[in-house]
């Protein structure tokens, strides 16, 4: 999720803030899939996926294309995204009802290693998410559309100048973002919770990780994620699960204090 948060500010400047309710669409549609039509975790992720990307590419078309480039559009946006994930979560609520949905295990059971009981379902949510930044990050330094996205985020007049076509790199970003989003959701509501409000907490984490690592900087993003991650489950085992998100908004803000940009982020200069 932080990383789909850090292509598109890279990319557009802008901060999604329906991704957390794109999230949740994500688990529902595996949900769906699973429990409802009976098929395997590896189709029903694949659905997500695709749900999950098109509406992003259907997000961007209808509400970021007509606001882009117009006076005060970065803050309209944000706005806007907001009213989008209101709206999103309206609709899986009228749908799926307020309750909390029992989203099977990909793959159910356990084994114990000293006195830590590990599940098999955290482990292939870890390893796809190996594989899902390598594959990334294959994507953004070898291949055509991955350069255009990384021009675009560097300076995107330049890269429109040299025939890049800025328009089709935004419509990526945000397909690929909410792919990755859609896919979160659907791996992690069996570990976490499954409900209409279920993705206010990934992605309260998710900013402070995008904030953390640095807006727009994938590097930055993802060392950022391991750091945050390593600082909460420490909180959450000597503190109690009450003070992980008190401690983690305090990283956040001594951060901002002492290197706004974030760990890897570049500070902007702006002639006045």
């Amino acid at each position: 999720m932080a990383v789909g948060l850090t292509l598109v500010w890279g990319s557009l400047n802008l901060l999604n803030l329906a991704h957390g309710a794109i999230y949740v669409v994500g688990g529902y549609v595996g949900y769906t899939f699973m429990v409802g039509l009976g098929v395997n975790w590896i189709l029903a992720f694949g659905a997500a996926i695709v749900v999950s990307g098109l509406l992003g590419v259907l997000l961007h078309l209808v509400v970021v294309v007509p606001m882009l480039g117009k006076p005060g559009w970065d803050n309209a946006s944000w706005i806007a995204t907001v009213a989008v994930g209101t709206l999103l979560g309206a609709v899986v609520l009228l749908v799926y009802g307020p309750g909390i949905q029992a989203m099977p295990a990909a793959i159910r059971g356990n084994f114990v290693l000293g006195h830590i009981v590990f599940q098999y379902q955290e482990i292939l949510v870890c390893g796809v998410a190996v594989v899902l930044l390598i594959l990334l990050n294959g994507f953004l330094r070898k291949s055509r559309h991955g350069l255009a996205i990384r021009a675009v985020s560097q300076q995107r007049d330049a890269a429109q100048l040299m025939g890049i076509p800025v328009a089709m790199v935004f419509l990526t970003v945000m397909g690929v973002s909410a792919a990755l989003a859609g896919l979160a959701g659907a791996m992690l509501s069996s570990v976490l919770v499954l409900n209409p409000t279920a993705g206010f907490v990934p992605m309260l984490k998710a900013l402070i990780v995008t904030i953390f690592g640095g807006l727009g900087s994938v590097k930055g993003t993802i060392v950022a994620a391991y750091i945050i991650g390593l600082v909460e489950a420490f909180v959450q085992t000597f503190l109690g699960a009450t003070w992980s998100l008190p401690v983690l908004f305090l990283v956040i803000i001594v951060v901002l204090l002492v290197r706004p940009q974030g760990l890897y982020g570049t500070p902007e200069l702006q002639r006045l």
